[in-house]
């Protein structure tokens, strides 16, 4: 999918309004009326839901049963293979830019693709309204070479950009076919180097080019007995995919080991095209998996950074979809270690209820490209059953790189005479973390809204910032907004909280330090940076 809307049930309906126009590809007479209708308006005559459209060596593919119904209200067959015209091209460390094609008709040339079977064969397909020659397509395969030590690793970017133009319902349609010829590509390229096994394919798909993935792994199963290594799905799309049956989505059965990316899990009337559903091994919700830092901005911001009213338009429909790509090439490229946190839900992550020490109260494993090694690491350590299902997650930063550590902060405020005299207070704290060789994150807040600090309570948060390492100590700064129209935020003095002390946990490093103010009755101030460290806590100094 190349369009990705803001999360207002405005910007939604936008969208819809804006797939409908571009699936007009004739007159239509019958233009669907209502909202519903916009992106489920099918193209052609209606087809016999008793008869299945059948493709040879590909099989039949129906319209009816799971493949209809109420969570389908449209179904439209597949068009045909040659419609389609699905290309695959084969990417090796000496050969980036004049790639091999694969094809059945030829399948002895296979063997000159300059695929090597005891390397790793990554697999890439696009979603609806793309390709397989797509920046970002490419930006990942070079990136997945670059990263392999052996250097005898080969990409299949699967282009099926023939099927892939509008009517969205058309191009959900294609997918079925698209996935079970991919499948005999892969079986060709078994069959050709006398493979044992198919552990090392990895397909990686985006959208609907996610579930693509799961028809390619179900047929291989079905169809030749082979179980796909491995499929990371990047927001697998939502559009007439939720509450269906395994057999029509994406599902863990498709390969020994799925895990997927969600960035975009808002209602689709409020915008959303990404799955909420957790449909993997391993489910990764950055940022609870919608409204990521950074895709906020106004439409303008893109179209004047971009240059172009076009592409300023597509970028800010597509941004909370396409993050999906991005934190996934980063985990690849970078050496920030992206880490997910096991936990029920994003509040209660949020909260700190859940970290890395490999309790009850969860675990953690890394994000993207690791994924994998970490789940396996987690089965043979026996913190998780095999096929146990994980949701977990993580907090990113604004704009590349978006890897971020994430800091636990719990925060105890002082119980002394000048913290219960002065009372409550609301505002917001604001830290930077400093490690042991100096170096600091970002200044982070400690909530995203103002937040009321009462005497002797205790508040905990999980807050994103960069990787410094051991933390050592921590500046805190009280922000506090002074409304000249109101006097209730009027203050004599600077407004002020009195904390006692601060546990800093940082999750990545499983490091936990007890850090206080130089003086305990000496408060943070509005305007004015509080340092706390480990060493104060040992003896307060005289005041």
């Amino acid at each position: 999918m190349l369009f990705t809307p803001m999360s207002n049930s405005t910007t939604g309906f936008l969208l819809q309004t804006m797939l409908y126009v571009a699936n007009i590809t004739k007159h239509d007479l019958n233009a669907p009326k209502t909202r519903e209708d916009f992106l489920l308006s099918p193209m052609g005559a209606d087809s016999d839901p008793e008869a299945p459209r059948c493709y040879g060596i590909y099989g039949c593919f129906p319209i009816n049963g799971p493949w209809g119904g109420d969570t389908r209200p449209i179904s439209n067959y597949p068009e045909t293979p040659m419609k389609i015209n699905t290309r695959y091209a084969v990417y090796t460390k000496h050969n980036r830019h004049m790639p091999k094609y694969l094809s059945l008709n030829e399948s002895t040339e296979t063997k000159y693709s300059g695929i090597n079977p005891k390397g790793n064969i990554y697999v890439i397909v696009h979603g609806y309204l793309d390709s397989g020659d797509r920046p970002w397509v490419l930006e990942l395969m070079n990136a997945l070479l670059d990263r392999d030590r052996s250097g005898i690793a080969s990409v299949v970017t699967v282009d099926w950009s023939g099927g892939a133009s509008p009517p969205y319902t058309q191009a959900v349609a294609n997918i079925r076919l698209v996935g079970v010829i991919t499948a005999h590509v892969l079986f060709m390229v078994y069959e050709q180097f006398k493979m044992k096994s198919m552990d090392n394919v990895h397909m990686i798909g985006h959208s609907l080019g996610a579930h693509t993935c799961g028809y390619t792994g179900s047929t291989l199963q079905k169809d030749f007995s082979l179980n796909l290594g491995r499929i990371t799905a990047l927001d697998p799309a939502e559009p007439l995919f939720t509450a269906t049956e395994s057999i029509v989505r994406l599902d863990p059965n498709d390969a020994k080991f799925v895990d997927v990316i969600h960035s975009d899990i808002l209602p689709f009337s409020r915008g959303g095209l990404g799955m909420p559903d957790p449909v993997g091994h391993v489910d990764f919700y950055p940022n609870g998996g919608h409204t990521n830092p950074g895709c906020d901005k106004p439409m303008q911001h893109y179209i004047l950074s971009s240059g172009s009213l076009s592409v300023g338009f597509q970028q800010f429909f597509s941004c909370n979809h396409v993050r999906s790509q991005e934190f996934f090439l980063e985990s690849i490229q970078t050496n920030c270690t992206f880490t997910g946190v096991a936990c029920d839900s994003y509040d209660s992550f949020l909260s700190g209820q859940c970290t890395c020490r490999g309790t009850d109260k969860g675990f953690c494993l890394r994000f993207g490209l690791d994924a994998a090694l970490d789940y396996q690491r987690l089965i043979g350590t026996n913190q998780v059953a095999s096929g146990q299902p994980i949701k977990a997650y993580l907090m990113t930063g604004p704009q590349k790189p978006f890897c971020r550590s994430h800091f636990k902060m719990t925060i105890f405020m002082s119980g002394t005479i000048e913290s219960v005299g002065h009372g409550e207070e609301v505002g917001i704290l604001a830290v930077e973390v400093q490690s042991l060789h100096g170096e600091k994150t970002e200044r982070i807040r400690f909530s995203r809204e103002p937040m009321s600090f009462e005497p002797e309570k205790v508040y905990s948060s999980v807050i994103p910032g960069r990787d410094v390492g051991i933390p050592e100590s921590v500046t805190l700064n009280w922000e506090y907004r002074t409304n000249p129209l109101n006097p209730l935020t009027w203050r004599i003095v600077a407004p002020r909280v009195y904390i006692q002390n601060i546990i800093v946990e940082s999750l990545e490093h499983n490091a936990r330090v007890i850090m206080c103010p130089i003086y305990q009755s000496e408060p943070v101030v509005s305007g004015k940076a509080s340092e706390f460290r480990h060493e104060f806590c040992n003896s307060y100094r005289n005041e």
